[in-house]
């Protein structure tokens, strides 16, 4: 009885084993699987700059919209502000950005009032 079970056993994986090749010898081109790491896909949408404050305490608020079309993760958000040609003043925040969303960052920066325009960029870093 043993070898009969034992018989039936390697005939059918003689049969799976027949079958498996019949698909990969059918003359198809067999190409690689690629596997596509879903990450997070971050961009800088817009920036908004809003001053405030007097003399010795001025601020620059930076509201910094961020899409992402990708996977949840984390992101790093960096805002900087530059007043005529004056060193830029910079300062960056970790955020998780879910999935297909987009969030509204603020940042604030300190700022000694130079009169003049202003520039003000943000970019989104993926640590």
């Amino acid at each position: 009885m043993l070898n009969v079970v034992a018989l039936i056993v390697v005939a059918a994986v003689l049969f799976l084993a027949s079958g498996c090749l019949e698909g990969s010898s059918s003359g198809n081109s067999t190409q690689p699987a690629t596997v596509e790491l879903t990450t997070v896909k971050p961009s800088v949408e817009s920036v908004e700059v809003v001053n405030t404050g007097a003399q010795d305490k001025y601020y620059a608020i930076l509201d910094i919209t961020v899409k992402n079309e990708g996977a949840d993760g984390m992101v790093i958000i960096v805002g900087s502000i530059t007043q005529g040609t004056q060193t830029p003043i910079t300062s960056e925040i970790p955020v998780y950005l879910t999935s297909n969303s987009k969030q509204v960052i603020r940042i604030v920066l300190p700022l000694k009032w130079g009169g003049g325009e202003f520039t003000a960029k943000a970019e989104v870093k993926i640590p």
